[in-house]
């Protein structure tokens, strides 16, 4: 770990990352000098740059909620899970028909599924703060229970070291959780009009009513993104289960959110934890740090560091724009990278994963590498087959 400082900061930055790049640095600092955080800024080795905060970033506040902070994806997270099943005995034939059979399962990207699936009872519509939301959520939630986000967001099937099956899903709360995202935002930013030229972040008084409003929706959309992922991992035992023509059991299955607001305890001070791309790492606490859909991802344990508060990286983190991916990246090399792993090679497939390929993300070695402090390596998982959106 690194300490950032200058004069005219408020607060410090714990910095993970051997390098930030200059527009992140530049919100960093913007961000250390406003005297409504609560403790230093830590910045996790995945950092790059995502509007007002970047990902990779974990924010303190005492008295404030900020909104805005956690990104639109609320919830948005990692469900992890080892299925009882030899993942020697796929030979390639058999992943390209799980691929199909999955992607024919869930929906991808901008699509929905066309039969509403039933949402548990605890996440009625009702239970929203406002009428907007309300229908959003009785037109949306059952479309898109079950369903893959775009851009990073994928279903992966995974072999460990010892040859075991494991699938991860990463995706979050969908269009609900965006539709939250933006109602929170706007009414933040509403209340701030006078100071929103001074304050780097629009942000709730703690314990008014549009701050309890802002965590009950929260927790709705956390709870939400949890059950989307559960579904999914559903959908892939189906299609397994379906091509080995047995039931298959699982194991060792865990979740973890990485874009949320939760209140802690740090040094004896009630706190609320604002982590944007930014894994939950309690010690003891099991969790799967991806590296992207070419290369290895790691099971994981927290160790708790209380300078981190309690965080790691949510994955390897981007070392090119989407938009610099397209322009540097040939297809040739892309194929080339993702030669052992079965991927959609759908019409126009491959150029939309240009932007998801191997050389646009951070080497996942050296970024375990830099959270040594943070979290320790487990299991390493090597792909064999992702469904992207």
């Amino acid at each position: 770990m690194k300490t950032l400082m200058e004069v005219r900061q408020a607060v410090p930055i714990y910095c993970w990352a051997e390098r930030v790049d200059k527009k992140s640095m530049q919100i960093l600092k913007r961000l250390a000098r406003w005297d409504r955080l609560a403790g230093p800024i830590a910045v996790m080795p995945d950092i790059h740059f995502s509007g007002d905060v970047c990902v990779g970033t974990v924010l303190v506040t005492e008295t404030c909620v900020l909104p805005t902070a956690i990104g639109q994806d609320l919830g948005c997270g990692m469900n992890t899970q080892r299925l009882e099943f030899d993942a020697s005995s796929l030979r390639h034939e058999h992943l390209e028909a799980l691929l199909a059979r999955i992607g024919a399962r869930i929906p991808a990207g901008r699509r929905a599924h066309k039969r509403p699936q039933e949402l548990p009872g605890h996440l009625r519509s009702g239970n929203l703060s406002t009428p907007s939301l309300r229908h959003t959520a009785e037109w949306l939630g059952g479309r898109h229970l079950g369903t893959l986000g775009e851009g990073n967001h994928f279903v992966e099937l995974q072999r460990d070291t010892q040859g075991r099956l494991w699938s991860t899903v990463h995706s979050g709360s969908r269009g609900l959780g965006a539709a939250i995202a933006a109602h929170h935002g706007q009414a933040a930013r509403a209340r701030n009009t006078l100071t929103a030229r001074r304050e780097p972040l629009p942000y709730f008084e703690a314990g008014g009513a549009d701050a309890r409003a802002f965590f009950s929706d929260l927790e709705w959309a956390l709870e939400f993104a949890r059950q989307n992922r559960l579904r999914m991992q559903e959908l892939v035992v189906e299609a397994l289960s379906e091509l080995a023509q047995q039931p298959l059991e699982t194991a060792d299955r865990f979740d973890l959110p990485h874009n949320l607001i939760t209140l802690e305890v740090h040094e004896g001070k009630r706190l609320f934890v604002h982590r944007k791309g930014a894994m939950p790492a309690q010690s003891g606490v099991r969790g799967i740090v991806p590296g992207s859909m070419g290369t290895a991802s790691y099971i994981v344990e927290g160790r708790g560091h209380p300078a981190s508060y309690a965080s790691c990286s949510h994955g390897a983190g981007r070392v090119l724009s989407r938009a610099e991916a397209h322009r540097t990246i040939a297809p040739r090399d892309f194929r080339r990278r993702m030669a052992r792993v079965v991927y959609s090679q759908a019409p126009g497939m491959e150029h939309a994963l240009i932007e998801e390929a191997p050389q646009a993300y951070k080497d996942i070695k050296s970024v375990l590498k830099q959270q040594v402090e943070l979290a320790k390596p487990l299991l390493r998982l090597e792909p064999l087959m992702v469904l992207k959106g």
